[in-house]
């Protein structure tokens, strides 16, 4: 790809920002080409990004040491961007019969979209010879702050077009961003102070009606995504998933017409069998190895053959 000539010190004011304006342009192109969404703001919400971290209980919880914002000192910009990302379900064989299991947005697919992520923006700061960098930020207040997007009362991010239905990425660029910084008046979305749909599907009641908090040891995902025991007061016929929680997403309101379910897999009557027996991955069939590899289910594989006991207990309950 031809590269421009570098926005340094030998051009004008107005020349370098005119490239970097070229750089925006081109990679919002690209962005949206791949269906996706891209919103460039300023460093400087970051002061206002912790300053409302500080404000949740995110804060004081389990999260308190896990974003960091000390940013690399050349980082100019912070770039927002949401790849589609659909409910999923695979086929699950067993002794009575094919069933599907649910897989919320987010969990499939994520190393390979995380990876175009990655090219898309390299082939354009390559060409202008800009820079990136990875963040550990509060990406959806973030994202809630600058207008990308508004919470549900469910503790997620909804963007326009896309609902709770995206993978959401921010990194640092030393891009200068021009567009005077503008703050959301509100966070959440306005419908979710009418509704209630979320809390009322919530079966374990981890949704605050107050709050765009949810409380995490309440959340069926805070416990199906670790390896510790489920507790007891978690009902044997709530496991819907093999990973995570999709009851207030798939009923929600905003997200009417864009959840579109997606099968991605099928589990065969020995596949489900291998993952129930198997307590090492390399144990597996290399071919059924690849499957989980690719739909980035390797990650979970500790919880999965728990979490698909859990699931066929609960359909056998309710059937």
């Amino acid at each position: 790809m031809h590269k421009i000539r570098p926005a340094n010190t030998d051009l004008s004011f107005v020349e370098r920002n005119q490239l970097m304006s070229e750089a925006e342009e081109l990679l919002t192109k690209n962005i949206n080409n791949l269906g996706g969404k891209i919103k460039t703001v300023s460093i400087n919400i970051l002061p206002l990004v912790r300053e409302q971290l500080e404000k949740t209980d995110l804060n004081n919880g389990m999260l308190k040491d896990y974003f960091d914002f000390s940013l690399d000192p050349d980082i100019k910009s912070l770039v927002i961007i949401a790849l589609p990302s659909p409910p999923c379900y695979i086929e699950i064989e067993w002794d009575f019969g094919i069933v599907e299991a649910d897989i919320p947005p987010v969990y499939i697919y994520r190393d390979q979209q995380l990876s175009m992520i990655k090219e898309t923006v390299s082939n354009v700061f390559e060409r202008y010879y800009l820079k990136s960098w990875p963040v550990v930020l509060p990406k959806k207040i973030l994202a809630a702050m600058c207008g990308f997007g508004k919470y549900g009362r469910n503790n997620l991010l909804y963007i326009e077009g896309m609902g709770s239905c995206h993978r959401l990425t921010v990194f640092g660029t030393d891009m200068i961003c021009t567009d005077e910084l503008e703050l959301a008046a509100d966070l959440r979305m306005d419908r979710c102070s009418q509704c209630g749909v979320c809390i009322n599907q919530c079966q374990t009641g981890a949704i605050d009606r107050e709050k765009i908090q949810i409380a995490a040891e309440r959340c069926l995902t805070f416990y199906n995504e670790r390896k510790d025991a489920i507790p007891e007061w978690i009902h044997h016929d709530w496991h819907h998933s093999l990973i995570g929680c999709i009851r207030c997403q798939e009923k929600c309101p905003a997200n009417k017409g864009l959840w579109n379910r997606k099968k991605v897999a099928e589990f065969s009557y020995d596949e489900t069998r291998s993952l129930l027996k198997s307590t090492a991955f390399e144990d597996l069939d290399m071919a059924l190895q690849n499957k989980l590899t690719e739909l980035n289910l390797y990650r979970y594989f500790d919880v999965l053959s728990r979490n698909i006991s859990l699931f066929i207990r609960a359909y056998k309950l309710q059937y």
